[in-house]
């Protein structure tokens, strides 16, 4: 699949390099993660006293999976994850464009970008699988993009212009490369749902056995968390330069 992906005859290499990659993205921002997974483990420590995993399991199995994540500090965890990308995406954005920062606007045009492009994979869905798999890949560029397109000191009426531009420019470039984009989207969630749930697992069954324990794995959790956006948005951010380079339409 490296070959596919970047084009270079030595996929050892490619994977090796993402995951050093990872490593140095988390290490620009390593206090900042630190100071998240403190909070994680605080927020353990405070639910100690209501936390029942073993409840939480059997709820699960008699129909109710979100039981396993709607409660503190798994909750606590992945809410904080979300926050850890907003820190994890202009690292990464910095390997395109050296001077990128995210200001409150560039936040405010992430966040647009991704609620469009959520409403219309889940009307593609609603619609037929197939569909919202097809906008799903066409439009895994966009946010990329729009960030990369939005000026630093830009207003807010232009939230709509920029993410109507990154769509446009997420399918021009991907329409060409639909198969090779779809690897690139089936992998970077790979990356992130497997060590994600594996790690998620073991902080379930020791919390069941162990409750106190989630005080020390619920911050372990996090950085796995974040450790495993920031590889999968190395190789997201790695794509996009390489559609950039080569936006023909040409089969991959």
């Amino acid at each position: 699949m490296a070959v596919s992906l970047y084009g270079i005859a030595r996929p050892f290499r490619v994977s090796d390099s993402l995951v050093f990659e990872g490593f140095r993205l988390m290490r620009e921002r390593l206090w900042v993660y630190c100071a998240l997974a403190a909070v994680a483990s605080v927020a353990a420590w405070t639910a100690l006293p209501t936390v029942d995993i073993y409840d939480e399991l059997v709820a699960a199995k008699n129909g109710d999976p979100l039981a396993l994540v709607t409660q503190a500090p798994v909750s606590v965890v992945l809410i904080l994850a979300i926050c850890a990308v907003l820190f994890v995406l202009p690292s990464a954005l910095r390997r395109i464009q050296p001077s990128f920062r995210m200001t409150w606007l560039r936040t405010a045009i992430a966040i647009g970008t991704l609620v469009c492009v959520g409403l219309v994979v889940d009307a593609g869905y609603a619609l037929a699988v197939l569909p919202g798999i097809a906008a799903g890949v066409l439009l895994s560029q966009a946010l990329i993009g729009a960030l990369l397109r939005a000026p630093e000191r830009s207003t807010f009426r232009d939230l709509g212009t920029t993410i109507a531009g990154a769509f446009r420019g997420s399918f021009e470039m991907t329409r060409g490369h639909f198969a090779t984009t779809l690897a690139v989207v089936v992998a970077s969630l790979i990356i992130f749902v497997v060590p994600g749930s594996v790690a998620l697992f073991f902080l379930w069954v020791l919390g069941a056995n162990n409750p106190p324990s989630l005080v020390f794995t619920s911050p372990l959790l996090l950085l796995i968390f974040v450790y495993c956006e920031c590889v999968r948005y190395s190789l997201i951010v790695r794509w996009y330069r390489r559609l950039a380079e080569d936006p023909s339409p040409a089969s991959p």
